[in-house]
């Protein structure tokens, strides 16, 4: 007959039992846990809704009250906070820098790649030493998100009332189910950097689309006002009424506003052509925010961090760009207060430098920052004084030229950060200048030389020949008119076999349909090497025009040009040797 069991012999095959039925129906919910943490990587659209997820998942299995993760940057040696939910702890702190000196409960987590269990006593004590960042928990867990070995984050509990709230258990069950959270959280930042770049190209390709008809819409614009302006000097010739010529001048300065108006087109297109110098980095930024304050009559704070002395760059293409962005800045603040600038190396690129230009107005919502490149697009009511719409789109091709990248952080009601990120030297040299005509330099004449008085004429639109003929006439010479490079060649080689050598040639850059002025310039220069050359274009920053010196030509006229520009080239080209 067998032995009756004690009580406490019951009392202890209960509680084992119950034991048995606890960890099997917890391994059930830890099972289901990881199975619902795995399939959240599908079910959720970013990573803010995934950290959502997990911490409600979580939240069957532990108490959640109070719980965040962050992520750990091993290159900037920083901890950043991407998740955050507590009763208790309502401080803005996104990052921990320098963390390996900034001692906290997460870093030593990262540090010691093992879970830490603290109690309040511990915490007492470890708060003595500044190592507790906000409020003093009853107790605290945290626990590393360990990829093959490697820390990439930390997710933590805490609870600031009850001091007995988690145990030996609920570390092991964090720590079983952290590898999954870890897994999933990559995979889903993974996905974001590549909807991230994929997004990029798309808006790069959007305005690179956008720029291209822009560009076209301004050549097209330059060449329709060469004719306009060339009837308008045409007409100032004949007429003697005082007041009509004062409204003739009057159009004249409404067209050459107008080219300038498309120019900012054409820098939109292509980005300018960078005519890049060293240049000394801390006169350069100083110089520019005076500039542009005392002309905007703009307040700014400017700080300097540890930048190199000099850079390569546009002084004056950088410039423009700055200026946009500092204008928005102080537009965004209805016009008071200062806009904030720091200008310091990138700390996480190498031989990259960073200008910040902050402000503290409106701020931008979310939806709207991918369009803030987009030309025309404004939070200003357009027309005059109050924004076309086109600074930000010519900042970002002028930074897009620089080899550059132009990022924006931005908030509703909590300003706008604006991040100008540029190498200090770029691959390609510096690109000297050219000769242009702006209509203001004297003009030194050489009597002794004997003038041409015929001028070769390349352009494929019917009417600026035509305007180039007359106004060529009133100067005193005779237009041989040419459609394209071709034609051009083959009347040039005709006139000189007939004896007849011209001396000058003005050439369209851009022909729609045939040669143009690039090629024709060289074959026109092997029939006569003293040939002198005139480049026009209505794309006034191609490399071509910016350079033409290093492609055969004399000098460059943007178009539209003045009957009196057109004049001093060809005086220029007569009577002052061309280097």
């Amino acid at each position: 007959m067998s032995k009756k069991p004690s009580y406490e012999e019951l009392e202890a095959y209960v509680k084992s039992l119950e034991d048995k039925v606890y960890k099997s129906l917890r391994t059930g919910l830890i099972n289901k846990t990881i199975f619902e943490i795995a399939n959240s990587f599908t079910t959720t659209s970013s990573l803010q809704e995934l950290y959502g997820s997990i911490h409600r998942i979580l939240s069957n299995l532990i108490d959640m009250t109070n719980f965040y993760i962050a992520v750990y940057y091993q290159k900037e040696n920083a901890i950043r906070f991407v998740y955050k939910v507590d009763e208790k702890d309502k401080a803005e702190v996104e990052w921990i820098e320098n963390f390996t000196q900034n001692r906290s409960l997460t870093g030593d987590v990262i540090l010691g790649k093992k879970p830490l269990f603290l109690k309040e006593k511990d915490l007492i004590h470890i708060n003595q030493e500044k190592r507790v960042q906000g409020p003093l928990p009853k107790i605290w867990l945290g626990v590393p998100l360990l990829i093959k070995g490697e820390v990439m984050g930390v997710m933590a509990v805490q609870s600031y009332t009850n001091p007995e709230q988690f145990n030996d258990s609920d570390v092991e069950v964090l720590s079983f189910v952290s590898d999954q959270i870890a897994l999933t959280i990559e995979r889903k930042r993974d996905e974001a950097l590549l909807k991230r770049a994929q997004e990029k190209l798309i808006q790069a390709e959007k305005l690179e689309a956008i720029g291209t008809l822009a560009g076209g819409i301004a050549h097209d614009f330059n060449n329709t006002l060469s004719i306009t302006l060339g009837n308008i000097n045409l007409a100032q010739l004949l007429i003697k009424d005082p007041e009509l010529g004062h409204l003739l001048a009057a159009a004249e300065t409404s067209i050459m506003q107008a080219k300038e108006l498309a120019s900012k087109f054409i820098v939109f297109s292509k980005g300018g052509i960078l005519l890049k110098d060293k240049v000394n980095s801390i006169k350069f930024i100083r110089k520019t925010l005076k500039t542009i304050a005392e002309k905007r009559n703009i307040k700014y704070q400017l700080d300097i961090g540890n930048i190199p002395e000099t850079m390569e760059a546009d002084p004056l293409q950088l410039k423009e760009a700055i200026e946009n962005i500092v204008v928005n800045a102080h537009e965004a603040m209805e016009c008071q207060g200062k806009v904030s600038v720091a200008f310091d190396s990138h700390p996480a690129r190498k031989d990259h430098i960073v200008i910040s230009v902050m402000d503290r107005g409106i701020g931008i919502e979310k939806q709207n920052l991918e369009k803030i490149f987009e030309p025309y697009y404004s939070t200003k009511p357009l027309g005059k004084d109050k924004g076309i719409g086109l600074g930000m789109s010519i900042a970002y091709s002028i930074i897009k030229s620089h080899k550059g990248e132009i990022r924006i952080t931005s908030a509703p009601k909590q300003g706008t950060r604006v991040d100008i990120i540029l190498p200090v030297f770029q691959k390609r040299g510096i690109q000297p200048g050219s000769r242009r005509i702006s209509g203001k330099e004297p003009v030194k004449m050489k009597s002794e030389t004997k003038p041409c008085t015929k001028i070769l004429v390349m352009d494929d639109d019917d009417m600026i020949r035509d305007i180039c003929a007359k106004i060529l006439s009133k100067l005193g010479f005779e237009a041989v008119l040419t459609k394209d490079g071709e034609q051009a060649v083959q009347v040039y080689g005709e006139h000189l076999k007939a004896g007849d050598k011209i001396g000058i040639a003005i050439l369209d850059l851009e022909i729609k349909q045939g040669m143009g002025g690039a090629e024709a310039v060289g074959k026109l220069l092997k029939l006569n090497p003293e040939l002198k050359a005139i480049v026009a274009s209505g794309y006034s920053t191609d490399t071509i025009m910016e350079s033409c010196r290093e492609y055969g030509f004399s000098l460059a006229l943007a178009k539209p040009f003045t009957m009196s520009m057109l004049k001093e080239s060809l005086e220029r080209l007569q009577y002052e040797p061309i280097s």
